[in-house]
């Protein structure tokens, strides 16, 4: 590493100059690993992410030539390229503001108009996909690629009898996959954001608020589907007393005591994990632990959901939420009036919105599948390599790029200095206070001129403060705010209060569901996590800058997810 820049950091693009970490530290709030870069993010999922925008319409395939076109990699964190994506609202007649209401959420540098935005050709092709996005009820490319995702999850073969070339090449062989299930990822985050500017131009005259709330649960999202799992796992734990005590008795070492004490229930476990194990914090990264390489970190769910009364489960959250979301229907319907043609478009916009945020759910779980088959195949190579000395611990073989995996395999000892200590600057990126946008226009700040955490004041909220953010889930809770910088770290969270976290993913979700509101830094309406959050009937509010600086710990607070407001009551 140099003092301006990381070894895996992207040159910026010069057709779309301005970055955001909005709608990119949700997924991947990390700095990434050297080879989650390297092999996959770099070669392969910018590029997948391209192809998804030239299939879509959108951009003509010599605009997309560029790595960073569509992200790209800056101080070692992830950046999405907000140009491109508001160049994406102003082809597709929704505007830039639009885009932005939908994916960031907070006050964003203003958008510098280019003579290249406009482009008829490409505008048809969208109008095309628009009619699609609020008309079509299937997504035969995005179904496709499930099938591709599932088959490579049933067809792993026992890593553990592999040799370490083959390992690699496994790891190698499914990125081309991870490009293709990109195709479908972008078209369903792009085209969600359809339905709801829509409905804010049918409704954002006479009540903002009703667009969250109209819009309510999608059904069939594959993100909720392990929150809805680990609930009847935790009814198991909860109406077992035998099952009850090994939780009583702590969280260390208990995946073992199960295993010894309860071979039902891990039997059970073990085929949750082989259904869900490729989700986990930070699950964009190819080095990030999965909830199969820490079993642990689910567990840690399992408590604080087993705690819960049978009447706090999800259907019962959802039947409150569908009847808000009922109401709020009426109340829109009301406000058209007597037009057939905005009713027509209401309802068509409805449907989009639920139908495109289970697609986008979906896109993403065909790609972290994929990705997670690579992810276990250089974790066994890791696992190894520490049982012969040549790593400090597994997740360090991650420390490597593509380039080196040879070497890697062949002489791992040439390798374990240079990745002992690639791991500790690697670490020290997690201490940026990152800037939230970038203009590469003006240059991208030398790394070494990116102040530390904590070095920048912050104001705590007192009593009478209201925070904004921005509406992701309807409903309004209170309750105790509890900061949660990671799901690693959960054990003091309380059922009933308020989560307040920096940034959440749909490994994230299950904890949503002990509390009576959330509130995170960073993400919006289209966000992955708000998508599930909605789909669970909690209340939430996405895009409250600083939220977790500023909302003291402990302090009663009031969350309406429809407004995306949290009021401070008393600290």
């Amino acid at each position: 590493m140099t003092q301006d820049r990381w070894l895996i950091d992207t040159e910026p693009s010069t057709r779309f100059p301005v970055y955001t970490r909005l709608n990119a530290n949700d997924v991947l709030p990390d700095p990434i690993t050297p080879l989650g870069a390297s092999l996959a993010w770099n070669p392969h999922i910018l590029k997948g992410w391209a192809a998804g925008y030239v299939e879509m319409g959108t951009f003509d395939p010599r605009e997309m030539t560029e790595v960073a076109a569509t992200a790209g990699f800056f101080f070692g964190h992830l950046y999405v390229n907000q140009s491109s994506v508001r160049v994406v609202g102003i082809r597709a007649g929704l505007g830039w503001r639009a885009i932005d209401a939908a994916f960031f959420s907070v006050d964003s540098p203003p958008h510098e108009d280019s003579p290249t935005d406009v482009n008829e050709a490409q505008s048809e092709k969208i109008a095309a996909r628009t009619t699609r996005t609020l008309t079509d009820a299937s997504f035969p490319e995005l179904e496709e690629e499930r099938l591709i995702a599932e088959g490579v999850r049933q067809r792993r073969p026992d890593l553990s009898s592999l040799t370490p070339g083959a390992l690699v090449n496994i790891a190698r062989s499914l990125m081309p996959i991870e490009r293709l299930t990109w195709r479908s990822e972008t078209i369903g985050s792009s085209q969600s954001a359809t339905g709801p500017a829509v409905l804010g131009q049918l409704l954002g005259s006479v009540d903002p608020s009703l667009v969250v709330k109209v819009i309510g649960s999608a059904g069939d999202v594959d993100s909720a589907a392990p929150s809805y799992a680990l609930w009847d796992l935790s009814r198991v734990v909860r109406g077992d007393r035998a099952l009850t005590a090994e939780f009583d008795a702590g969280l260390d070492g208990l995946q073992a005591r199960l295993q010894g004490s309860a071979a039902d229930f891990s039997s059970r476990f073990a085929g949750f994990l082989r259904d869900f194990g490729y989700r986990g914090p930070s699950e964009w990264d190819l080095g990030a632990d999965a909830w199969e390489t820490r079993p642990d970190l689910v567990l840690g769910l399992l408590d604080r959901l087993r705690q819960l009364d049978d009447d706090a489960s999800p259907a019962a959250r959802q039947a409150q939420q569908a009847a808000e979301t009922e109401a709020a229907t009426r109340q829109a319907l009301e406000h058209l009036g007597g037009s057939d043609e905005a009713v027509a478009t209401f309802h068509l916009a409805v449907a989009s919105a639920r139908r495109f945020g289970a697609w986008r759910e979906r896109g993403k779980t065909n790609c972290i599948k994929v990705l997670h088959e690579a992810r276990m195949a250089m974790f066994e190579l890791g696992r190894r390599l520490t049982a012969e000395g040549h790593l400090d611990h597994p997740r360090q073989v991650f420390m490597a790029v593509e380039s080196e995996l040879d070497t890697l395999i062949g002489n791992p000892a040439a390798m374990s200095d240079t990745l002992r200590q690639r791991e500790q600057q690697w670490r020290a990126l997690f201490d940026l206070e990152l800037p939230m946008f970038l203009d590469t226009r003006a240059g991208v700040p030398a790394l070494g001129e990116i102040p530390r955490k904590g070095t920048t004041p912050t104001e705590l909220a007192s009593p009478g403060d209201v925070l904004q953010g921005g509406p992701a889930s309807a409903g309004v809770a209170r309750g105790r705010a509890r900061i949660v910088h990671d799901t690693a770290s959960i054990a003091d969270f309380q059922p009933g209060e308020i989560l307040v976290a920096p940034q959440t993913d749909p490994s994230w979700t299950p904890l949503f569901m002990v509390s009576a509101g959330v509130v995170v830094d960073v993400g919006a309406l289209g966000s992955h996590a708000m998508i599930v959050s909605r789909e669970l009937g909690i209340p939430c509010a996405a895009g409250v800058a600083s939220a977790t600086r500023r909302i003291p710990d402990g302090a009663l607070v009031e969350v309406d997810g429809s407004t995306g407001t949290v009021t401070i009551l008393e600290v």
